[in-house]
């Protein structure tokens, strides 16, 4: 067996070995692994001479893994064995790999933990018996590395805080301590000292195992100190030690080790006073001061473990005032010392803070956090005196420190993402601190902010320049960024002024003073780094009120004249012309929203000069670099009708121009004079106009390939952003007939445009985009709009309904909610009104149809998406025909009524099927049942708010087709089904999708012709109700006059109607029909909703 062992081992290890083979090897060793009498194979091989490295490992592993399940007298077997192993080491001076000494460690700390208790109590006796000669005072180097690591080990597995553990394996631990405090503790201490002194008199750096016994038995001593009594540890000759290898140079992991062991001497639980004295014993600022420590030349490894030292004495003497009492705190000596304790190490703070390794800077961030956050508590503290801390030197060296951390590194050139991400995760680390100085002491902390922001950008003599005098990107940049940190601090209000102050604040009118300075000098500022661009463009967006509003003045300052300096950087090689893409791209959408934001009253000429410059940045200049979609082919027209432009890949920034094109259309509404807006407007158009020309020849002589197709597409799409432009443009602009000319030409070009690209659908879409766009800019109550926005909506949609077959799902969707749009329109509009009436029956039949046909193909969960989606949609417009106060359309033709009657069909077959339908598509359609019952329940329009009801219109199967079911399905979804099934009861979604649904439902029949009652909603419809019916309206040469809102009450006849049906056809009884309906009439929905929900529960 042990031979068939080491072979299995040797072949898993082997790189070489055949695949196969290894397989067969590893499920052999897992073999020996699980079963019971595995580890006894292993135990005779790690008595073998020949058993090789690798087996004699895997040999240990699977004793340990059995260990803790053995008898006693077999643990003490393995005792044996391994002490014997032991043995023969020391006595043949065979010193083994690294791995192999830390597994037999790993044995022996587990034969202590396991054993300890039961059968062997005298393992670290032992072990230090073979380590140490008392006789001759001399250590044996092989045992006493066995040793110190079996320590490590123990304390791994009973000691270490890190490692959660159950109580009843805590409790073992607990006794395994209580052993060796009460058995070892002084031997340990004692024998520690002894190896320190003999072993570090006698070693020398190529000594690996001596200086890996001493590394380690640092370890040990830090480890242990958090478990055993501290003052073993604590005394001169310990601390002489330990501040040797602290301070050497010449061995970097002693030294490192050292720091790490310190900080755990540090970190032991203690009362404040006790804490302060280990603090004053151990003296380690004045220690670590002394040293002149240099971070910036020191290995990076020693760099961090100082500067966790250094910033652990910190944390640890703000917590003894933190945690001191009020007596303490009052005690003179106390909080001077501790005091001194923490500003000692403020230099060393500060030189690791400014550490070009972010890594190691961070190291000393919770000392500032926790020293800032200790002055807050106490900022109001009247009683402690903490001047020494709290005062302006200090605060202001801190300030200025951090400030300084957040510049880049002279390394960083500044264009990695990644980096500059991970750097502005530590910058806003920094900003923090800042804003608790600004707390404590405003006026300084604004001081050193000014001070800095003009050293940086205004004094480039002396902050800015570099090398050989020139500029450094750096140092503008880190100015940028700290006048942009000034303006967050006021935006968001960190010095907790009144908001009315804020912009009449003192800091408020400097930040606008540098801001302009900012402006003023940005040929000096600001050279080309793509950091110093952004930040610069970003910044003057975040302040844009300061060209809008009249009541922000800085003296001796020309707002026309600053407004123009930025718009000439924004059109310059440093902003939409930048050689830098990114900068480039960010800059045309700046542009666009500060455009957007402050509507400059500028002179015409400058407003033409910006576009003529802006021009050469239109062309639709781009090469397709892959297409995904299926195989396109010159003489295959057909394989271009259904295109995903994500599948396509191009040149250009197309994306990106879309910004520049509403900018141009801003820019143009600007202008004051009408002829000179007309003129440019048509020269920015003209282009566009012929790319779509030159489509049309190509579709039309057969030539259309996926280049003119893209071109047609973005031609398209580029005129639709230039008119989102105009959609904020006053009314009495609109009345310019040569302007409407112009939108008449555009809405001319898409028709024609339409018609031939009919079959692609990246056309259908871009061209329903821009006549949304168009309905927008002309739906203004303007009369001279109405025949034009009419002539474009009928053509419009004229076209997409004979085409509706070729229209794809998100088409379809996106034509529902502009026709939502006219919806919310056209209570107002006799023409839209008039358009809706012929077009609600064959538009909701198209849909209709096509939900029916795609419902039974779709079997992939896109597919299913997109008919819930669109299901949704079509409801939704359903409910808005209602909210609009329009159902008077479904009654003003028999068209409408034949599809009101599929409408109501189609929502109580939705509901009814509320087992296999989303239940977010049942709740829509018991709202449109409801809001149908609602509007049209007396088969007659009558809400009082439909400018179009007429009463002669009536629905007369309104009882069979909508009440009667309404009523069935109500108590069928409210009543009977969740009785049959009571889990749905506690089913959340159910309850707010279907149960309360069905309550409104019901309880939208019982008040038919009356106000719906629900206090959730009343005050609401009140309100809208009482704004309309106060005012006289006419609407074409119909003067509606005032409205009268609907009276309070119920419906009596309906709740008979539904107590019948109750009795009737569900079998309830007389007194309990009547009780359900006294609760339906006279409590909001959700309170008959736990009502209806009890008494299903009681039945």
């Amino acid at each position: 067996m042990s031979a068939q062992i080491q072979q299995a081992v040797e072949i898993a290890n082997s790189p070489s070995s055949d695949q196969i083979l290894k397989e067969q090897a590893l499920a052999f060793i897992t073999q020996i692994k699980t079963s019971a009498e595995g580890w006894k194979s292993c135990l005779k091989l790690l008595q073998l001479d020949s058993t090789s490295l690798h087996t004699k490992f895997f040999a240990f592993q699977v004793v340990d893994d059995r260990l803790p399940f053995l008898p006693n007298e077999d643990k003490i077997t393995i005792k044996e064995v391994i002490f014997t192993y032991l043995d023969s080491l020391i006595a043949n001076n065979k010193i083994e790999p690294f791995f192999l000494r830390n597994a037999l460690s790993k044995t022996l700390g587990l034969i202590f933990v396991h054993c300890t208790t039961n059968c062997y109590s005298t393992l670290i006796k032992d072990l230090l018996s073979l380590s140490y000669n008392s006789t001759t005072d001399s250590f044996n180097e092989i045992a006493t590395d066995y040793y110190i690591r079996t320590l490590l080990v123990i304390h791994q597995e009973i000691g270490d805080q890190m490692i959660t553990r159950d109580s009843r394996s805590q409790d073992h631990n607990n006794l395994l301590k209580d052993s060796i405090r009460a058995n070892d503790m002084i031997d340990l201490a004692n024998i520690w000292k002894k190896i320190l002194s003999k072993l570090t008199a006698v070693s020398s750096p190529s000594d690996k195992i001596v200086d890996e016994i001493v590394n380690n038995t640092i370890l040990c001593i830090g480890y242990y100190i958090s478990w055993i009594e501290i003052n073993l540890i604590l005394d001169e000759q310990y601390m002489s030690f330990l501040y040797q290898f602290l301070s050497s140079n010449d061995n970097s992991k002693r030294r490192i080790v050292t720091a790490n062991t310190f900080n755990e001497i540090l970190h032991k639980k203690m009362p404040s006073a006790k804490k302060l004295e280990l603090l004053n014993f151990l003296n380690l600022g004045t220690m670590l001061s002394q040293m002149n420590l240099n971070s910036k030349i020191m290995e990076f490894d020693v760099a961090m473990a100082l500067a966790k030292l250094i910033n652990q004495i910190g944390v640890e003497a703000i917590i003894v005032l933190d945690n001191a009492s009020p007596q303490e705190l009052l005690n003179d000596e106390f909080r001077s010392i501790a005091c001194s304790k923490i500003l000692e190490i403020f230099p060393l703070i500060f030189e690791f803070l400014s550490n070009e390794f972010d890594d190691i800077s961070l190291e000393v961030f919770p000392f500032i956090g926790n020293f800032l956050s200790f002055l807050k508590k106490n900022i109001t503290n009247d009683t402690v005196n903490f001047s020494s801390l709290n005062n302006d030197e200090l605060l202001s060296t801190l300030s200025k420190n951090i400030i300084m951390k957040l510049k880049f590194d002279p390394d960083d050139d500044g264009d990695d993402d990644e980096t500059i991400e991970q750097f502005n995760e530590i910058r806003n680390k920094l900003n923090v601190f800042l804003d608790s100085i600004v707390l404590l002491n405003e006026s300084l902390a604004l001081e050193v902010l000014i001070g800095c922001i003009n050293e940086f950008l205004f004094n480039i003599s002396t902050g800015a320049s570099g090398a050989g005098g020139e500029k450094d990107w750096r140092t503008i940049e880190l100015g940028l960024y700290v006048l942009t940190y000034y303006s967050d601090m006021l935006r968001n209000n960190i010095m907790n002024l009144p908001k009315t102050m804020i912009n009449n604040s003192r800091p408020y009118f400097v930040f606008n003073q540098m801001l302009c300075k900012v402006i003023n000098n940005s040929g000096e500022i600001l050279i080309s780094h793509p950091l110093i661009q952004l930040l610069f463009f970003e910044l003057l967006l975040k302040h844009y009120p300061f060209f809008t509003n009249n009541n922000i003045q800085v003296e001796g300052v020309n707002k026309e004249d600053t407004l123009m300096k930025v718009l000439n950087v924004f059109i310059s090689n440093f902003g939409v012309f930048s050689a830098n893409e990114k900068v480039k791209h960010r800059s045309w959408y700046l542009l666009y929203r500060f455009l957007k934001l402050t509507k400059p009253k500028i002179n015409d000429y400058i407003i033409e000069e910006l576009i003529k410059s802006l021009l050469p940045l239109l062309n639709l200049n781009f090469e397709i670099l892959s297409n995904k979609n299926k195989a396109v082919s010159s003489t295959d027209v057909a394989s271009l009708h259904d295109l995903d432009l994500s599948l396509i890949e191009e040149t250009g920034s197309f994306e990106n121009q879309l910004y520049l094109f509403e900018s141009v259309g801003l820019l143009i509404t600007f202008v004051s004079d009408e002829d000179s807006k007309i003129t440019i407007f048509e020269n920015v158009l003209q282009p566009l106009f012929s790319n779509l020309e030159s489509g049309i020849t190509s579709i039309t002589s057969y030539k259309l390939d996926l280049n003119v197709l893209i071109q047609v597409h973005h031609s398209l799409i580029s005129m639709g952003n230039i008119l989102k432009g105009f959609e904020n443009l006053r009314s009495e602009t609109l009345n310019n007939i040569k302007l409407l000319n112009i939108f008449d030409q555009i809405s001319q070009v898409i028709m024609i445009t339409m018609e031939n690209f009919i079959d692609f659908n990246i056309v259908r879409e871009s061209i329903q985009f821009c006549v949304v766009r168009l309905y927008i800019i002309l739906n203004n109550n303007n009369n001279n709009n109405t025949e034009l926005l009419q002539s474009i909506l009928s053509k419009f949609i004229s076209c997409v309904m004979i085409n509706f077959d070729k229209l794809k799902m998100s088409e379809i969707i996106n034509l529902i909610n502009f026709i939502s749009q006219i919806l919310h329109q056209s209570n107002n509009n006799e023409n839209s009104y008039l358009l809706l009436q012929s077009l609600l029956a064959p538009f909701l039949s198209k849909i209709f149809f096509r939900i029916e046909a795609v419902t039974a193909s779709a079997t992939d969960d896109f597919s299913k998406k997109e008919v819930l989606d669109l299901q949704r949609s079509v409801l939704s417009i359903l409910i808005a025909i209602s909210n609009d106060h329009l159902n008077s359309l479904w009654l003003s033709t028999e068209e409408n009524k034949e599809m009101l009657v599929n409408t109501v069909k189609m929502s109580l077959n939705y509901s009814s099927n509320y087992s296999v339908t989303d239940l977010s598509v049942v709740k829509l359609s018991l709202i449109v049942l409801n809001m149908l019952c609602q509007g049209i329940g007396s088969g007659i329009v009558i809400d009082p708010l439909d400018n179009y009801r007429n009463e002669s219109n009536k629905f007369e199967q309104v009882d069979e087709i909508l009440i009667n079911n309404s009523i069935l399905l109500s108590v069928e979804l409210g009543l009977k089904v969740p009785a049959a099934n009571k889990h749905l009861l506690k089913d959340a979604q159910f309850r707010n999708n279907v149960t309360l649904e069905t309550c409104r439902l019901l309880k939208g029949i019982a008040h038919i012709g009356y106000e719906y009652p629900d206090a959730n909603t009343l005050q609401k419809k009140k309100t809208e109700a009482t704004a309309t019916a106060t005012t006289a309206t006419t609407i074409g040469n119909k003067d509606v006059g005032k409205q009268q809102l609907l009276p309070s009450g119920f419906n009596e006849f309906r709740c008979q109607q539904i107590s019948s049906v109750l009795s009737n056809n569900f079998g309830f009884p007389g007194d309990l029909s009547n009780e359900l309906v006294q609760a339906l009439v006279s409590n909001t929905d959700r309170q008959f909703m736990k009502y209806l929900v009890a008494l299903v529960e009681k039945f």
